[in-house]
């Protein structure tokens, strides 16, 4: 893993590239950032630039020598990751990182060892590592990485330099899922459902690259195997269609079907792609298509059909909007299901058919 290949999450790169460049490397880094978006990559990628033999430039690492190969195959001895054994990371785990933490470098110049998900040290575990990550031995660097950094004692943060990796834009997942010849309304769809995750984009993508199903299995309109993302399609086109119906009928049966223990689990996503659409009909409506994610998927049917630009009013698709997002915060506020969506969708049904 090279800085160059880690992808939207240029600032943080070249915080630690400049860092490595000049050889001010700090004895601790606190990577921080939503769950997927390469903060572990880039750990290993400090990894590479500080131990490769032939670097092409400094503060970055070639890929193709033997250090390089055995840091990214995991098995260099001086490049060590623990993860939490269950659901912490144990004193013992503490115990062994400190050991390290007090010897220099087997074979390389430097010795890294990443802590992953490393805001759920036990509080032992935490103040265990506190004089190491202070003065570790010389040539050893400690990088933590976590989601949560204000799960961690104020202590440990102080310790460390704290590097930002933010959340991946919808461009560059899009980007991304060019470049690896995904289907593009399969991509656009990822791309809204991974919430600015590279590894959910990839999950998403391959599972929509899956092999089709037998045909005494359920299977999706498109042959693949039904999975999150067909799932969550299904879910937000039921919601289109309640709003979009005849009568009340459709909208009690859609919240009943929706609102079942089974299903509700995929609606936060749902209700996350569903605004999406909205948005997107309302970006268009106000004459800028190229703002619109899902072109693709608005082909096939899932994004409201706009019509021309003066055919659905700018007020009503901003009111669908908010109405979207206003049910997500309220199942996120564990209000009852049912009576959530109950309520969206005739939100939806006054803007769709325009009524007062």
């Amino acid at each position: 893993m090279r800085f160059g290949e880690l992808i939207g999450q240029r600032q943080a790169t070249a915080i630690v590239g400049r860092a490595i460049a000049h050889g001010r490397v700090p004895h601790a880094y606190l990577f921080e950032g939503p769950a997927g978006v390469g903060k572990r990559s880039a750990a290993l990628a400090l990894a590479a630039a500080l131990d490769c033999e032939r670097p092409p430039a400094p503060g970055d690492s070639c890929g193709a020598c033997d250090t390089c190969r055995r840091i990214d195959a995991g098995i260099h001895p001086d490049v060590v990751t623990f993860v939490p054994d269950g659901t912490q990371i144990l004193m013992e785990q503490a115990q062994e990182i400190v050991t390290l933490g007090q010897r220099g470098p087997h074979e390389a110049r430097a010795r890294v060892i990443i802590v992953d998900d490393a805001d759920r040290m036990n509080v032992n575990a935490a103040n265990c590592l506190l004089k190491t990550l202070e003065e570790p031995s010389p040539g050893t660097h400690l990088v933590l990485v976590t989601p949560s950094p204000e799960r961690l004692l104020a202590t440990i943060r102080s310790r460390a330099q704290r590097v930002r990796f933010g959340a991946v834009s919808l461009a560059a997942l899009l980007d991304l899922g060019a470049r690896r010849g995904a289907d593009r309304h399969a991509a656009e769809v990822a791309a809204v459902l991974a919430d600015g995750s590279v590894a959910r984009f990839v999950e998403l993508l391959t599972e929509a690259d899956a092999p089709a199903a037998s045909a005494d299995d359920d299977e999706t309109t498109d042959g693949a195997t039904p999975g999150h993302r067909a799932v969550v399609e299904s879910a937000a086109e039921t919601l289109r269609a309640a709003a979009r119906g005849r009568g009340c009928g459709p909208i009690f049966d859609a919240a009943a079907e929706l609102g079942n223990k089974e299903s509700k689990s995929e609606l936060p996503a749902a209700l996350a792609l569903l605004a999406r659409m909205y948005r997107d009909a309302l970006v268009t409506a106000a004459g800028a298509p190229e703002l619109a994610v899902l072109g693709a998927a608005g082909d096939q049917g899932l994004a409201p059909s706009v019509g021309p630009p003066n055919a659905r009013p700018l007020p009503a698709l901003a009111r669908a909007v908010t109405a979207t997002l206003d049910a997500e915060t309220a199942l996120a506020a564990n209000v009852n299901t049912v009576m959530v969506l109950e309520r969206l969708l005739l939100a939806l049904r006054r803007e769709e058919r325009g009524a007062p």
